[in-house]
């Protein structure tokens, strides 16, 4: 049996090694949690939002048929879409970097700011509207990296995978 070798790095609570402090058969289960979870959360918020009025139906948004009312169909859409896509990008991002967990929160959090312009461009939104879908965006953010970075990682003590 030949022993692999690894770039190992500490950094408090979290141990990164490039590829291997990531259980790579945990992450298509753990993508999925975290697509069914930020897909449902969502759902919530949208149900929530819709029900207080702040999501108009008159208010049309872009979809791959036109220009439509909000709906939760798109709204869960846009969450597995949105999760499934930072899935492979932490996976990308695992097998590059020293510290996958860190390079990853860094680059989900920019693509988080940069999506919360989204909302913004939907002519004729009013600010509830506005402030519903970027708190969709902010849920589906946390739950793909609160879930990925915390159930891909290796639990096992460094020194039984060296063995």
């Amino acid at each position: 049996m030949q022993s692999e070798t690894h770039d190992t790095v500490h950094t408090g609570s979290e141990e990164a090694v490039r590829g291997g402090g990531i259980s790579w058969k945990r992450l298509p289960p753990v993508a999925l949690l975290a697509t069914l979870g930020a897909a449902f959360l969502n759902a919530i918020v949208y149900f929530v939002a819709s029900g207080l009025g702040f999501i108009p139906q008159d208010v049309l948004v872009p979809a791959p048929g036109g220009e439509q009312p909000l709906t939760v169909g798109m709204v869960v859409i846009g969450s597995v879409v949105g999760t499934i896509g930072g899935a492979g990008v932490f996976a990308l991002i695992g097998t590059f970097a020293r510290r996958p967990v860190r390079t990853f929160c860094i680059v989900a959090t920019v693509v988080l700011v940069l999506s919360l312009a989204t909302p913004l461009t939907i002519p004729g939104a009013p600010l509830s509207m506005v402030l519903s879908l970027e708190a969709m965006h902010v849920a589906a953010w946390a739950v793909t990296v609160g879930v990925i970075t915390t159930l891909v990682l290796r639990t096992e003590p460094a020194d039984a995978r060296s063995g």
